[in-house]
């Protein structure tokens, strides 16, 4: 009995509380910009249309949101506290102002070599180079640039804000593919293009870029033959070769003729002295041969010299001055000599004088 009583007295003391039904009511989100989006706490809710966005709320608590929150590219997010809702299918303005973000923009200067080459940027031409375009948005362009005759020059760049950025390029002259047609005489022989077998004479090498190649001919029993020889752009560039048997390269003997300054200097050829200078030398074969040069106070001079089959070479040296130690240590040395002598002979008129 006390139990209830006690019971009954709590419960007169603690009001008992009901829940609070659930009701509609609506936020009209008023905005300056349209199509920016609406969050309420992170909660997307539509966007803006005709300056306005309604959003229903079905709710128990009297501010089911904290805040609002618009967003759109270009402009500055804007955030908004949400009031409580009014009641029953009542409508609560809030009115958001956003404001536009200022563009950052940079420069592009661009230079190539050569000159006057159209540019590209994006696809967009922006006329030719030197040329530096102002304006640009910050981020990362492509840039082209194309010259009659060139190949087209490609490469990215990053426009930071308020700065210039700088890009040279050096353009590459285009090279057409040409042809190259090599005869032999005999016929039968081996084709090297720089250093790459191509097949036997007679024969045409096509596809060759415009420029200096190296052409090296080989047939079995005839010395080898080697040139240099410029493609053209105009038609098929031609070249022959007259190749010489060994045996006749080896009875070809070659001339060798030295002179010197100062002249009259010993020559010495392949360890053999055979004169002095000016000196010819002749019937030496083909090949290497060591030449020295040796004359008074003069440092030695020593080479060497490829002759080829029949060629007749002309060598004018000049040797090395003596060191100038050297030849004032020989100067002093003369004069004290002479000092000397002179010395002696005074003594000796002196002496015979006073007999």
């Amino acid at each position: 009995m006390v139990l209830v009583t006690c019971l009954m007295c709590l419960s007169a003391i603690i009001p008992v509380t009901a829940e609070r039904p659930e009701i509609i009511s609506y936020y009209d989100i008023y905005a300056n910009v349209n199509g920016a989006a609406i969050y309420f706490d992170n909660e997307y809710k539509g966007e803006i249309s005709k300056g306005s966005l309604t959003v229903c709320v079905i709710s128990s608590r009297p501010r089911p949101y904290v805040r609002v929150k618009a967003i759109m590219d270009g402009y500055e997010t804007t955030i908004m506290p949400l009031p409580v809702v009014a009641g029953e299918l009542q409508h609560v303005p809030i009115h958001l102002k956003m404001k536009q973000l200022i563009p950052k923009t940079g420069n592009l200067s661009v230079s190539s070599s050569p000159d006057h080459a159209e540019l590209l940027i994006d696809g967009e031409a922006y006329g030719n180079t030197p040329h530096t375009v102002t304006g640009l948005a910050v981020g990362t362009y492509t840039i082209q640039l194309i010259s009659p005759g060139y190949k087209t020059w490609s490469e990215t760049a990053i426009v930071s804000a308020e700065k210039t950025t700088e890009v040279s390029a050096s353009l590459l002259q285009k090279h057409y593919a040409r042809s190259l047609s090599v005869r032999s005489s005999p016929e039968g022989a081996e084709v090297y293009l720089d250093e790459v077998y191509y097949g036997i004479t007679p024969m045409t090498v096509g596809d060759i870029s415009v420029g200096l190649h190296g052409i090296e001919i080989k047939k079995v029993g005839y010395t080898s033959a080697t040139r240099t020889v410029t493609v053209t752009n105009t038609g098929v560039t031609v070249e022959s070769f007259s190749l010489q048997t060994i045996e006749e390269a080896t009875n070809m003997s070659g001339t060798l003729s030295l002179t010197s300054k100062p002249t009259g200097a010993e020559v010495s050829l392949d360890s053999v002295i055979r004169g002095v200078t000016p000196l010819t030398v002749t019937g030496l074969a083909q090949g290497t041969h060591q030449i020295k040069l040796t004359y008074t106070d003069y440092p030695d001079y020593q080479s060497s010299v490829v002759l080829s089959a029949g060629e007749a070479r002309l060598c004018d040296i000049t040797m090395q001055t003596p060191p100038a130690s050297e030849w004032l240590s020989a100067s002093f040395f003369s004069v004290i000599v002479s000092l000397l002598a002179v010395g002696l002979f005074v003594t000796c008129r002196y002496s015979e004088k006073r007999t």
